[in-house]
Order: structure tokens, then sequence, then C-alpha cells
């Protein structure tokens, strides 16, 4: 599981600078989470092919989040897509992507999957053999949600020569791997603990777009591997951020602490601002193991 972030900025981008984009790529899926103005440059440019991209989550209908949508369904379809992509959006923006559509006259050369988001509470909205995704409310000025992606149990590891010396046929490595006893070629039974050890732990990311900061969160975000959450204000900019229903450092910095993460990302920067090093002065003072988003920056989980 590994993130490149694409997009570092708050509504207003500055130059070379873009909106929130992240692209998650875990397992053999490239996940697009929030799609901003000028997101076909920033996949090229970081080199990630846009017919590898699976699935689109979009957070919420402010424009900074999927301005860049329509022009990447469309270019999809000029580069004769044929494998269908899933797009999670809440349903106002699902049915502006429809209103583009029809009256456009757009045709697409593949399926284009949109599944409208409405609920208020975590649900699970994708699952396969390798991971699942959850979506979960946010504390914006408009129905909001984040996201939790995670993988499911990562097999055990088979010690290779201890199979072989309880000569096991090779046909069976799979099953000790998924925690099944086997029986050997002389018929005995080998317990799969004396021939694997335990896999890697199954990696998780978070993905808290823009919010204030509410204890709920810290059901949703709890022990995950890496945590976004935006920040859009300084500390000393609280009443805007209470006004706006936006994040400072501090919310940031107290949500990774009190959930427990093992590290953070910030992002979601407000134009006002300059001196990034603050955001990240800031923040680790609460909570120390954090990274500042900027374009381009890859980061493995």
């Amino acid at each position: 599981m590994n993130l490149t972030i694409l997009g570092s900025q708050g509504a207003i981008p500055k130059i070379g600078m873009y909106s929130t984009s992240l692209l998650l790529q875990i397992s053999k899926y490239n996940i697009l989470i929030d799609c901003c103005e000028g997101i076909q440059f920033q996949l090229r440019k970081n080199k990630i092919r846009l017919s590898r991209i699976e699935i689109i989550l979009i957070s919420h209908a402010h424009g900074d989040h999927y301005f860049g949508l329509i022009g990447l369904i469309s270019t999809l379809s000029l580069l004769k897509r044929t494998k269908k992509l899933t797009v999670f959006c809440p349903t106002s923006v699902l049915k502006i992507i429809q209103a583009h559509i029809k009256f456009s006259q757009m045709k697409l050369n593949y399926e284009l999957n949109l599944i409208g988001l409405t609920e208020n509470k975590m649900i699970n909205i994708f699952e396969n053999d390798a991971f699942f995704i959850k979506s979960f409310p946010l504390n914006h000025s408009i129905y909001t949600n984040g996201f939790l992606i995670k993988e499911k149990f990562i097999k055990r590891k088979l010690i290779l020569e201890k199979a072989l010396h309880f000569d096991i046929d090779k046909i069976y490595f799979n099953k000790l791997t998924k925690g099944q006893n086997v029986l050997n070629s002389k018929g005995v039974e080998i317990n799969y603990l004396d021939v694997t050890i335990e896999g890697d732990k199954p990696k998780s990311f978070a993905y808290c777009s823009d919010t204030a900061y509410n204890d709920d969160l810290i059901n949703y975000v709890q022990d995950v591997d890496l945590l976004y959450c935006e920040t859009t204000f300084l500390s000393n900019d609280q009443e805007k951020a209470i006004n706006t229903l936006h994040s400072t450092t501090a919310d940031a910095g107290k949500l990774a602490k009190k959930s427990n993460v093992k590290q953070l990302l910030i992002g979601h920067f407000s134009s006002r601002y300059d001196n990034y090093d603050l955001f990240l002065k800031e923040v680790s003072e609460i909570f120390p193991r954090v990274i500042l988003s900027k374009e381009g920056k890859k980061i493995d989980i």
C-alpha cells in the first residue's frame, strides 16, 4: 500500500500546487481520492497511467474536490478505455456528472459505474478478496464523507525448509499459509503453525477531508497506519476554522493522538499561508509523527 500526493492545497491553489487529491495503490488497484482541477496534469507528471485507475472516491461537492472529474472521465473515453470505472460520490456530484454527460451528449467507450453516497454512518461501500473501503460522515458545511481503506487478512509466510522437512507436497503450501493443517506424503497431519510464521499485518489508510473536529472521528480512524487529516488553518485562526467547519493544526494533532494512529499526513492548506513549516511545527508539538503534504511526495504505508 502506498500513496502519492497529487495536490496539497485548499480551495484556491497556488502556482505549481493543486487542490487536495491523492492516489492510493493497494493490491493491484489504483484508487483516486478526490479529483482536483488539473488532476490529469498531475497524474501524467507523476507517471501514473490514467488507464490504471479503477476506483475514484469523491468526498463532497465543493469544487476543489471534484472539478477535475468530468475532464478525466472524458479523456478516458478519448483514450479508448474499455475497463469499467467506478466512482463513489455524494448524490449531488452524481447528478452533476449525469447532467454533463446528457447535455454534452458524451459517448463513453467504457462502463461508468456511478454510486451515490447518502448515509450518515460508517458503511462498507466496496470489498474484494484483498481489501475493503468504508465511508464515514464528516462535519462540514455540506454532506461530506471520509474514507477508510484497509487490507484484509494477510496470508501467513511459509518456511520452505520446514515444509520440505515434513515432506509436504507443494500443492498444500497455499492451505498452510491460510492457516489450515494438511497431511504430508505419509498421511501424517502437519500443523500449519509448525511450518509458517505470521504474515505482514494488514495496512490501513483513513482520509478525513474537509471537517470540523469531533470525537466521533476517533471511532472511524482508530489505530490506522496512516491518517490524512485536513489542516486548513493554523491554530491562531481557530475562529475561522469554527466558522467554516474546517480543522486546524491542533485539531489534526489531537485527532491523531487520541486515535492512536501510526502516522499523520496533513494538507488542504489555506492559500493565506506561505510558510508550511509552521503547520509541521504546530502539529508535531501534539503529535510528532507527522508528514507534510507536498505535490509528488510518495509515502510507503
